[in-house]
């Protein structure tokens, strides 16, 4: 799995976010403020081969690539600016992400946890998106599942039921194998980010 960090040799160190804050809305603006936080720059696209460990602070500067997952909550805490589309296999997010663009997933994307921020200007594509206490703001495009950060509908976890396999679910691998469905619940956030670092699939069939 490739770490951000050990990519940090192609990033300029971003000693100025003024444009960046220029360009970009909401509360991933007071991130970019913090001088605390050192930001690094990724002028163009940005296309990385593989699942990624974002443990940086980051700004792209034109669209993200991920040939894989995107797991932000692995070795540290990282944060993402995208100031273009940002197109993954699948993203589970601990961290910020803010994208000026769309956000493309094959798979699910996972917001979780509310000190930070997931942000998407244009629309989230993906064939689930999940945001579990993440304060959140985006537009939706085309998903076949969805659960709202603070006021899920039991019809949006029946959606995500449908489509998930019961090992997502605490307690669903137990109760798949007494014939019987996972409660009403989120995902796991731990066993999704599991499975995926596993090889396994979150889905009950492909897309």
């Amino acid at each position: 799995m490739l770490t951000l960090s050990s990519w940090r040799a192609r990033f300029d160190r971003l000693t100025d976010t003024s444009k960046v804050v220029e360009q970009v809305a909401g509360s991933i603006t007071n991130y970019l403020d913090d001088k605390d936080i050192g930001w690094y720059l990724h002028p163009g696209d940005l296309i990385v081969p593989e699942n990624v460990d974002n443990d940086i602070a980051l700004v792209v500067d034109g669209d993200m690539i991920v040939h894989g997952f995107l797991d932000d909550h692995v070795t540290d805490i990282g944060m993402l600016v995208v100031l273009g589309d940002l197109i993954v296999r699948d993203l589970v997010s601990w961290g910020s992400v803010y994208v000026a663009g769309d956000l493309r997933a094959e798979g699910v994307v996972y917001g979780y946890y509310n000190d930070f921020t997931f942000e998407v200007a244009g629309k989230v594509n993906a064939r689930a998106l999940v945001l579990s206490d993440k304060d959140s703001t985006y537009h939706t495009g085309e998903l076949e599942a969805e659960i709202d950060s603070y006021a899920p509908t039991k019809d949006q976890f029946r959606a995500a039921r449908d489509i998930f396999v019961p090992e997502l679910y605490d307690g669903g691998a137990k109760r798949a194998r007494h014939g019987k469905r996972p409660k009403l619940a989120y995902p796991s956030y731990n066993l999704v980010r599991r499975r995926l670092h596993d090889g396994l699939p979150l889905f009950q069939s492909p897309r």
